[in-house]
């Protein structure tokens, strides 16, 4: 017997038109199933419309047509207060920028993302520690971000989101603002992390060398999504 699919996406489209009046397709009828488990990763270039594929599988925006059900939800029908708590309990993110709370220590922003949980304070300290050590922080818990490296900074985003031990991962580029020795480290931890924690994660990047840390691998260029890479850009090396 298969999986369960966490992830279910069927005839998804995302258009937005301009002001000159025309309709940009920046998520084009995709379809997709993603098994309870799995680290996914979708590669392509800037503009292909991965980041609107995540932001719609988060519920940070909502499709022009088609469904999006995530862990049972059907998260393109829900309302804004439905969608707070559907993030909060069922998403962790990860982002390209790192969106850290600039006046607040690495402890601190892991522990933010637990505090409207309800969790006892000692409990929330206990975890927040915990998952700091295990991205490797242990000893710079009370440094500010401005205080640690691009690198450090993008484990301490995902300690945060592990935070509340989400059912869904969504990267959004998590190696965009590092050099390629860091962005292997950082990619390399979250599929051991998500693997030791059950989460089903979904990746998109430009980044070639992913496909060393991921179980499977689509791309994605104009808004849709190829089993292998669109044959108009085999010139050009992923990596």
């Amino acid at each position: 017997m298969g999986k369960t699919n966490v992830i279910e996406v069927n005839g998804l489209s995302r258009f937005y038109r301009l002001k000159s009046g025309e309709e940009v397709q920046a998520v084009d009828g995709v379809e997709l199933m993603v098994p309870e488990g799995e680290f996914l990763t979708v590669i392509g270039a800037s503009g292909s419309g991965k980041t609107t594929l995540l932001n719609l599988l988060g519920g940070l925006d909502k499709p022009t047509t088609g469904k999006v059900v995530v862990d049972g939800v059907e998260v393109s029908g829900l309302n804004e207060a439905d969608l707070v708590k559907f993030r909060r309990e069922k998403v962790g993110f990860v982002f390209q920028a790192f969106n850290l709370i600039p006046t607040l220590t690495a402890f601190e922003n892991v522990e933010a993302a637990l505090t409207p949980t309800g969790m006892p304070k000692a409990k929330r300290v206990e975890r927040s520690t915990s998952l700091l050590e295990s991205v490797g922080l242990k000893g710079k818990v009370d440094r500010l971000p401005v205080e640690l490296s691009a690198g450090e900074q993008q484990r301490v985003a995902i300690a945060r989101a592990f935070a509340n031990e989400p059912k869904v991962l969504l990267l959004d580029e998590p190696t965009g603002n590092l050099d390629t020795v860091t962005g292997k480290e950082i990619m390399k931890l979250c599929h051991e992390n998500s693997k030791k924690q059950g989460q089903t994660v979904v990746a998109v990047t430009h980044a070639g060398y992913v496909k060393e840390y991921t179980d499977r691998l689509l791309y994605m260029r104009d808004g849709k999504i190829f089993n292998k890479r669109p044959e108009a850009e085999l010139e050009e090396p992923v990596s």
